[in-house]
């Protein structure tokens, strides 16, 4: 269970950081013992949002992250959110829509292949030995992110964690990220999912509705795996070893251990389950859903006070 159970530096160190970060040390607890007994329909719930990971199935993934009135609830929340939200910084999607440009153009793959080529040359030549140095950094600045950070749950955090541990040491090699064969795989995966997502500026994305949204980002996260595969990262290897205990349970409440394989180690986290009419799911899924719809509602009186307050500022001036 990789990105969707988790929440582009001037150099090449930079973007492994990135990696990192995006991806994120199994916390270090004592295992708790599985709970005797335990109904096992949390476990399945787990299984069954890693199956839908290992398929890149992410509408999917979000019809088992949470109820079906939560989830239509969810449908309902995006167009609102997509409505409310601040305009996207012109800037930005400008660099965006030249990105897309690129990667969409008739000789793409050459192009780009021709302006990577000597950034790849630069990066053996450059770094060397300071290459673990920064990566032990990075993983370092990682970490303290994950553990400091407000948005994500602690399930989330336990999770990134364990995926840092388990990245880190196998980022040591830089002839893994300076091999030319790899990259060149990877661009190919890149065009040809620009092309594909046919996203080309910003204002198609902002047009997207909600399922739509998430069969176009099942797009992009199958890309993504295709492109972690080609430097030797088997995230469906990893997902289809997922195993799952529930190791705490209290009437509609379940805490349930998650293990799974990755790069030679094993990563492991707890995630909260709640039953609601009879089903079992991500209690962060439905916080975060809680969260939303409360800063939503708030955000409209937020707004009247903020234009009764102008009229009684302007004699200041």
């Amino acid at each position: 269970m990789l990105t969707p159970w988790t929440r582009p530096l001037s150099t090449r160190v930079g973007r492994v950081g990135l990696l990192l970060a995006l991806l994120a040390l199994a916390a270090c607890q004592r295992d708790a013992e599985p709970v005797p007994g335990a109904p096992d329909e949390p476990v399945a719930a787990v299984e069954a949002l890693a199956e839908a990971l290992r398929e890149g199935d992410l509408k999917r993934y979000a019809e088992l992250s949470l109820p079906p009135a939560m989830h239509a609830q969810q449908k309902a929340l995006w167009r609102q959110q997509v409505a409310a939200k601040n305009p996207v910084d012109a800037e930005q999607a400008q660099r965006y829509a030249e990105l897309m440009a690129q990667l969409t153009a008739p000789d793409a793959e050459a192009a780009l292949w021709a302006k990577a080529e000597p950034k790849l040359v630069a990066l053996e030549q450059e770094l060397g030995p300071k290459w673990t140095l920064g990566v032990t950094m990075l993983s370092g600045f990682a970490t303290t992110a994950i553990s400091a950070s407000e948005t994500m749950s602690e399930a989330e955090k336990g999770h990134a964690t364990g995926v840092v541990t388990a990245l880190a040491e196998w980022a040591g090699d830089q002839a893994q990220f300076t091999d030319r064969e790899r990259a060149k795989q990877a661009l190919g995966v890149a065009v040809r999912t620009a092309r594909e997502l046919d996203l080309p500026d910003v204002a198609a994305i902002e047009a997207l509705e909600y399922d739509p949204m998430l069969e176009k980002a099942g797009v992009a996260f199958r890309a993504f795996k295709e492109v972690v595969s080609a430097y030797g990262i088997d995230a469906d290897a990893a997902l289809s070893q997922v195993q799952a205990e529930v190791i705490a349970i209290d009437g509609p409440s379940a805490l349930v251990r998650v293990r799974y394989p990755l790069l030679g180690q094993e990563v492991r986290f707890e995630q909260p389950m709640r039953q609601i009419d009879g089903g079992w799911y991500r209690e962060d899924a439905i916080e975060a859903l809680e969260r939303s719809v409360a800063e939503l509602d708030a955000a409209p009186a937020t707004g009247m006070a903020d234009s009764a307050a102008a009229p009684a500022a302007a004699p200041a001036n």
